[in-house]
């Protein structure tokens, strides 16, 4: 049964509904959901909540939009949700920035082992990544699953074994990580600046310049470190405004 959402947790309650109603199997695979505006009579917020919400879902791989059709169920939603749940301490600000700083550690050398290993096909297939993630936020359809896609490709692509274990390892954290950082902090012209530095990177791959896609991709992780910074210096303030307000 739906409840009332409350007016200090809008859109993470209506996030939070609309999980533990799929978990409860009011909804199956492949299920079309009713549409934005019955959600947001049912759950007594205004459509702009619940698109907030439906997004936010979106990009984690439980819903998918439709055009001209509606919102549906993922097939994998139920996957998703749980690889949600198991990656919860990656909302903890702290933690987020250490996975980051995790990866300016390892992700820099490994590009510069795909510039050296990479062939025509592996090169080809980060091409198609990118055009596919451009075109998803283009359409409004971008996912985490396609915003990892050209990174954890260039993983593979380095033949490193035990780097491909470790990655597939936190590749739960990683989903989150991403959905976190799209859902609270980016816009959608982040996304495309983003896929502009993942096309630089993609150029200095193809003229094996392993330098300079290792350069260019330190860039690329700090600006993220950067964005979530700033989204936790306008948090605090946020909080010292509220304070004072009460005070």
């Amino acid at each position: 049964m739906i409840r009332p959402a409350t007016r200090t947790t809008l859109y993470k309650e209506v996030i939070s509904q609309i999980v533990e109603m799929i978990k409860g199997g009011q909804w199956k695979p492949e299920d079309r959901l009713p549409g934005e505006l019955e959600l947001a009579r049912r759950f007594e917020v205004g459509r702009n909540c619940v698109r907030e919400a439906l997004k936010a879902l979106g990009h984690a791989g439980i819903l998918e939009s439709k055009p001209g059709l509606g919102t549906f169920l993922s097939r994998d939603a139920l996957r998703n949700i749980h690889s949600m749940e198991l990656g919860q301490f990656v909302r903890d600000d702290t933690s987020f920035t250490e996975l980051l700083e995790a990866r300016l550690i390892i992700e820099p050398p490994l590009v510069r082992m795909v510039a050296e290993r990479a062939s025509a096909a592996d090169i080809a297939r980060l091409e198609t990544a990118h055009k596919r993630a451009f075109r998803a936020v283009k359409a409004g359809t971008y996912t985490v699953a396609l915003g990892l896609e050209f990174h954890m490709a260039l993983v593979e692509i380095a033949q490193n074994r035990v780097l491909m274990r470790l990655f597939q390892s936190i590749a739960d954290e990683l989903r989150m990580q991403r959905g976190v950082l799209i859902l609270s902090h980016m816009s959608k012209e982040d996304l495309l600046r983003e896929l502009k530095e993942h096309e630089e990177i993609l150029d200095r791959i193809k003229r094996r310049d392993g330098d300079g896609a290792a350069e260019l991709l330190t860039t690329h992780l700090r600006t993220a470190v950067r964005i979530l910074s700033e989204a936790r210096s306008k948090k605090g303030q946020g909080k010292v405004a509220g304070a004072e307000k009460k005070s």
